[in-house]
């Protein structure tokens, strides 16, 4: 059944349903039903939900009989490390059958881990013939395969060119890539190290981090928000813990530098307006309103971004826009009224902020209570 199919590629991919949701553009509710067998995607969803989990939509329905990595029972019995004889069986497998995905994909993908694992023991002609057959089986792939399998097959073609140090042509397949998920940035971070430039590297993987970590954030809020529901059994021991996690989240979006993120920034927003309520707590007044000032400055920006035009689309259906999240002024307010400000009330500083605040214009919708996508 498609719901069985749905939660095993969710789960292979490690995917949350939240994060499928938002890529997808509908309510995690919908996902939720879609996994239950309450519920079924529409039509037009299919095709985008397989290539977001890099599956055929025969494979998403069902209708496949072996696994998408799989191949014939005798090239498995051979080793792993045998690289040419599983390549040799693969070739005479596909002289048969000419136009198989299955095969070309693991032609490639033996290519792949061979020159990149034993160059050095091949000859220039035998790399050379590995290379040029790589090149026509991706061409194939790429003409007559699913968006999926297209991807697949220009990712391991990047990868071959990097094993022998063509960076150029390796560049050409990583920008054949779909912006979904993190694979592009990562695969350009991958060829900058190998090129040697740690510079462009780094904010390769801080651009794939910063797609990918907005996830992480919300599962640890979520962790956070179970210590405050469980802070009338003992209070003390649950608001440490639930502290010790906004730390967490605090230092690892400054360490990164990826506060440029809106998404990240509101984390940030959540993470910095917590430390300030425990630095209140902890009779450091002056700490509490540095905390508070760069709350109230990220907050600022994402109001602005969120009036612009800087909407972000779905790098599954991109033709439907996100909205970019932004504090309203009852959630700012509401956060600033926390009986833990109470020292504060009367700080010149403090009121400034209560005061800008007030004087804002709700022209956004406010974000969700629980900080949820």
């Amino acid at each position: 059944m498609f719901c069985d199919q749905f939660k095993k590629y969710r789960r292979m991919t490690g995917m949350t349903q939240e994060e499928v949701a938002r890529f997808l553009m509908v309510t995690p509710q919908a996902v939720s039903k879609w996994e239950t067998g309450n519920g079924t995607p529409d039509i037009s969803l299919l095709a985008p939900i397989a290539d977001l989990f890099c599956v055929t939509t025969d494979e998403l329905l069902g209708r496949a009989l072996t696994d998408p990595d799989s191949a014939p029972e005798e090239i498995c019995r051979v080793p792993e490390e045998a690289y040419r004889e599983r390549y040799g069986k693969c070739r005479q497998h596909l002289k048969h059958d000419p136009q198989n995905e299955k095969l070309l994909l693991q032609l490639l993908s033996i290519s792949a881990e061979w020159l990149s694992r034993e160059k050095d023991r091949l000859s220039t002609t035998e790399i050379a013939e590995l290379i040029s057959a790589a090149r026509d089986y991706g061409q194939v792939l790429h003409k007559r395969g699913s968006c999926a399998i297209s991807t697949r097959a220009h990712g391991l073609l990047a990868d071959i060119y990097m094993a022998v140090g063509e960076f150029s042509r390796a560049r050409e397949e990583i920008e054949c890539l779909p912006s979904s998920r993190y694979t592009r940035s990562r695969m350009l971070g991958n060829l900058a190290v190998a090129e040697k430039d740690p510079v462009r590297a780094r904010e390769c993987f801080r651009e794939s981090i910063s797609d990918t970590l907005p996830w992480l954030f919300w599962d640890m809020e979520r962790i956070a928000q179970s210590y405050s529901a469980a802070m009338q059994e003992d209070f003390k021991t649950n608001r440490s813990k639930m502290d010790e996690v906004y730390e967490i989240e605090y230092a690892m979006i400054h360490a990164i530098n990826a506060e440029e993120t809106p998404l990240l920034r509101y984390h940030l927003c959540n993470a910095s307006i917590r430390l300030a309520q425990k630095a209140v707590w902890s009779g450091d007044h002056e700490t509490a309103l540095a905390f508070l000032d760069e709350f109230m400055t990220n907050a600022r920006s994402l109001r602005s971004e969120a009036a612009g035009p800087t909407a972000k689309g779905s790098p599954i259906l991109p033709d439907r826009p996100h909205a970019v999240r932004a504090l309203s002024k009852d959630s700012v307010l509401f956060r600033l009224s926390w009986n833990a400000f109470h020292p504060l009330r009367t700080d010149p500083h403090f009121l400034r902020y209560v005061e800008e605040a007030e004087a804002w214009t709700d022209t956004t919708p406010a974000s969700p209570a629980d900080g949820s996508p």
